[in-house]
């Protein structure tokens, strides 16, 4: 009984082991993690209705040759929200939801942000989350979209065109009164290698 423990231990630990550090996070220094191979090193940036801030860049280990076929997230990951979602909200309003009108601005969320990001591929569509507050440390964005996103540039850009972005009803753009208001959003994201 005892051999038996001792043993299902040691292949616990093994298992746990086969991290391996692969490379460093050019923003802070600390070691990325892969499990397994074909995994690369991808510079991110946003486009469109959700931008990245060019003063903080940043990278994450993904799928080789399909960077948004398994997940990719990061933290800090800065991004810049403009004026305009770019998306078109009488698309938006349209989508079967049931969830109300969405709005094209940012509003009172406009500026940089600096939170946690990731996006995995689910059953034909993707899950997008971005949870953060301001720069500065002050207001709090949770925002996330489930919605089927187009891959294009040999599949190093991932677009989602006037889907529903929700926001949860705790955020607020600067820790004043909640704006929970879904914005209705164009977007792209793509991997460099």
């Amino acid at each position: 009984m005892l051999r038996t423990i001792a043993g299902i231990a040691v292949l616990g630990l093994a298992a746990c082991g086969r991290d391996v550090p692969t490379a460093q996070d050019q923003s802070n220094g600390a070691l990325l993690f892969a499990r397994g191979g074909n995994q690369t090193l991808y510079g991110i940036t946003f486009q469109q209705g959700i931008q990245s801030d060019v003063a903080h860049p940043f990278s994450a280990l993904a799928k080789t040759g399909d960077p948004f076929g398994g997940s990719v997230g990061g933290d800090p990951v800065y991004v810049l929200l403009p004026a305009s979602s770019a998306g078109m909200a009488t698309v938006c309003d349209q989508d079967g939801s049931g969830l109300g009108a969405t709005t094209e601005s940012w509003g009172g969320y406009a500026g940089i942000w600096k939170g946690d990001f990731s996006i995995s591929a689910k059953a034909g569509a993707h899950h997008f989350a971005y949870r953060a507050t301001r720069e500065d440390g002050t207001g709090m964005l949770w925002l996330v979209v489930n919605a089927a996103g187009v891959k294009s540039n040999g599949n190093l850009t991932l677009t989602f065109t006037n889907v529903r972005g929700l926001v949860s009803a705790l955020s607020t753009p600067d820790g004043g009164p909640y704006d929970p208001q879904d914005r209705c959003l164009t977007f792209s994201i793509t991997a460099i290698p």
